[in-house]
């Protein structure tokens, strides 16, 4: 059968995008595109056979086993409330300064993930925590909201990342490799987050406060409380670095660290341990159904021929890397204003991933710039999964207040991207070393 593989690949994307459009799950979406469109292309024996293969292939991917580890870990940390002592951490230290408070909710979302790894649940938790306090300290609204999502995108970035694995298994890239090609560009995140809100108060002083400054014997016992939390981290990106364990090993390394950290502080009981484990369940359980969702869908991509159309097409204006960058960095702040982070990789990956091979650009690099911009599309209006995160627990705050406290935010990103595609070498130093 003769077809035009741009035209099947966008009618492909296009269906999904419907089919999300009416509230069906991104897997299912994935899922009964990919099979459908599979079947109109191949025949239906040949769909079923894939049908039948492809689920389990996707999923029984050994660089999968790391995810459920990660995300039962960030669950505990977050069942046994360790986010509240990483505030009360950042508190200490920069609270009793203009917008401390706003800056001591970035610094804590960045502790949280390090253990964490999935940036709606930070957001949520800084929310419920960080929010009431602000609001009864005098910031508006708009810096609550900004400062909460915004900060929120640091467990996707800040390893471990969730976001990262899956990139990792999408491209058969190295889990250590993003990892520590994400550190740097994680740091000057948060560093970039503490002087946007200098400067947005510097502009509108009336949107912030200060704290108290607390005396110096409470600011280093709250900072001594978060300890064990930045040992957990070190434990786990110095065995990967030194080739102690493997990136699945490490993460059942952090529950242990983590359940231990948990006991000593005696608040380890039964009923945390289901809670946590029912979560992890029900996160990963939705996170697998994407991914053979995805399976299928990448089938259909692959048959449609889309990915090598793209490339030739590409080819043929003669961009440069940088160009190719940019044009990819256009198509992704545009998706993230219609669809959420996980939509976007699987969808856009399998066909961006070989024009970046074909035009030589790093892809453990690109990795970082990906999920990067795919933070953008978090907290951009109107349908950043951060924002309605925000808003759920916000819910009297109007969603354009919220839309107009995560601008700022936006503004520090794109100097973030900027900079690491003018320096490549913030993300690609540290993975060098271990080579």
């Amino acid at each position: 059968m003769d077809y035009d593989p741009i035209i099947n690949g966008g009618l492909a994307f296009a269906a999904v995008l419907a089919l999300m459009a009416l509230n069906i799950p991104i897997g299912i979406s994935m899922l009964v595109v990919g099979f459908i469109g599979f079947a109109f292309i191949s025949g239906f024996d040949p769909a079923i056979l894939v049908l039948g293969f492809a689920p389990y292939e996707a999923v029984s991917k050994y660089s999968l086993s790391v995810m459920p580890l990660f995300v039962l870990m960030g669950n505990l940390a977050n069942s046994a409330n360790l986010s509240r002592n990483l505030y009360d951490a950042a508190y200490a230290v920069v609270g009793h300064y203009k917008g401390g408070l706003a800056m001591s909710t970035v610094g804590a979302c960045g502790g949280f993930g390090m253990i964490c790894g999935s940036s709606i649940a930070t957001a949520a938790t800084m929310a419920q925590m960080a929010g009431p306090e602000m609001k009864r300290h005098g910031y508006s609204e708009a810096l609550i909201s900004g400062s909460i999502a915004s900060g929120g995108t640091l467990g996707i970035i800040i390893p471990p990342s969730v976001m990262l694995v899956i990139y990792a298994y999408l491209t058969e890239q190295s889990v250590q490799e993003l990892f520590f090609a994400a550190l740097i560009p994680g740091a000057i995140a948060v560093v970039l987050y503490m002087i946007t809100i200098r400067i947005f108060l510097y502009f509108y002083p009336s949107h912030g406060g200060h704290g108290k400054k607390m005396p110096i014997n409470e600011r280093l016992a709250a900072i001594w409380k978060v300890i064990p939390i930045f040992f957990i981290f070190v434990v786990i990106m110095a065995g990967l670095y030194l080739g102690f364990f493997t990136a699945t090993e490490s993460a059942a390394v952090g529950v242990i660290l983590v359940i231990i950290l948990i006991f000593l502080k005696g608040d380890l009981t039964i009923k945390m341990l289901t809670d946590a484990t029912w979560s992890t369940i029900r996160t990963v359980g939705s996170l697998y159904l994407i991914v053979v969702g995805a399976s299928m869908f990448n089938f259909l991509i692959t048959v449609t021929q889309m990915p090598f159309t793209v490339v030739d097409f590409i080819d043929s204006l003669a961009l440069t890397p940088l160009g190719i960058i940019l044009v990819i960095c256009a198509i992704y702040i545009v998706l993230g204003t219609l669809m959420d982070s996980l939509a976007m990789l699987f969808l856009t990956i399998p066909v961006f991933y070989p024009v970046i091979v074909d035009a030589g650009i790093d892809p453990v690099w690109f990795g970082i710039f990906a999920v990067i911009v795919v933070e953008l599309g978090l907290v951009s209006p109107p349908v950043g999964m951060n924002l309605f995160v925000i808003k759920g627990v916000m819910q009297s705050t109007p969603l354009k207040t919220i839309w107009f406290g995560t601008v700022p935010f936006l503004f520090a990103d794109m100097i973030r991207v900027a900079l690491i595609i003018i320096f490549p070498a913030i993300c690609l130093y540290l993975p060098s070393l271990m080579n």
